[in-house]
């Protein structure tokens, strides 16, 4: 298991004791990173690039979910498309939960584990 990896799981673990204890402001960070992580694992060990590769992009976030994103167009449609769906509206989620001048409640605490939860398992076949 890569260190990637395992901080995915740690995020995992952390996002669902953060909405158990009412922290949702947060759930939505630690729900995006624990797949981003794993998309960084990909982009990493599946597809050979490099993290200098990555941060030399002017939008790393976006080009990350492109290109696992793109990856598995090419071997499973399905996942492709539920993949983009998701972390789209969870990528949003997390940003709203950040840097929006609004309030985000319990459900949308609930959204974010939820998108988390169906990504995670269509990433790790990656």
């Amino acid at each position: 298991m890569s260190h990637l990896q395992e901080k995915s799981e740690a995020l995992q673990k952390a996002a669902k004791l953060l909405h158990d204890n009412s922290y949702y402001t947060v759930v939505a960070h630690s729900a995006y990173y624990c797949c981003y992580q794993l998309m960084m694992h990909i982009w990493l060990y599946s597809m050979g690039k490099t993290e200098l590769e990555l941060k030399q992009q002017r939008n790393s976030h976006k080009i990350l979910i492109i290109s696992v994103g793109e990856m598995m167009k090419k071997s499973n449609p399905a996942n492709f498309y539920a993949f983009c769906e998701k972390i789209l509206k969870l990528k949003k989620l997390r940003t709203d939960a950040d840097y929006s001048d609004a309030p985000f409640d319990a459900n949308k605490s609930v959204n974010a584990l939820s998108l988390s939860h169906s990504i995670i398992p269509i990433l790790k076949k990656y």
